[in-house]
């Protein structure tokens, strides 16, 4: 009788701290990725990807994003339109004040708020975009 007591305590505090563990795991390290996924308007995709490449970019190291990666697709919905980017952020607090920041940047509001609003000068028709963190096993951690 008295080993299963043992046992007991020995399998009710390794359950305690491998369920501590795991939430200072995962507040270890906050690290949040944006996946955005536009829909540029007809026919203005590479229009999109030339305005990231020669201004939006510098703009988001500017106010303190990480770029990941630039994509365009090729399956799937919609592929002649996509324009796809991830970024990264050292948390989702960190990600509200990055985008505050730019959407306060006098150049970001020239250069890109400004034509989203002009309907002649609009380059993207929507945006669908996703906060991720990386699992505990992601090469991403």
């Amino acid at each position: 009788m008295r080993i299963w007591k043992v046992l007991t305590v020995v399998g009710f505090t390794f359950g305690v701290l491998s369920t501590a563990w795991a939430l200072a795991e995962q507040r270890s390290d906050p690290r949040v990725f944006e996946l955005r996924i536009y829909k540029a308007m007809p026919g203005k995709r590479d229009a999109l990807a030339a305005r990231f490449r020669d201004h939006t970019m510098a703009m988001f190291e500017q106010a303190g994003m990480t770029n990941i990666g630039y994509w365009t697709a090729v399956t799937g919905d919609s592929t002649e339109d996509s324009f796809i980017y991830m970024l990264a952020y050292p948390s989702r607090e960190a990600r509200d004040e990055m985008w505050r920041t730019l959407g306060a940047d006098p150049d970001f509001q020239r250069l890109i708020a400004s034509a989203e609003r002009s309907e002649e000068r609009k380059l993207v028709e929507t945006i669908d975009a996703r906060l991720m963190v990386p699992t505990s096993f992601s090469p991403l951690r």
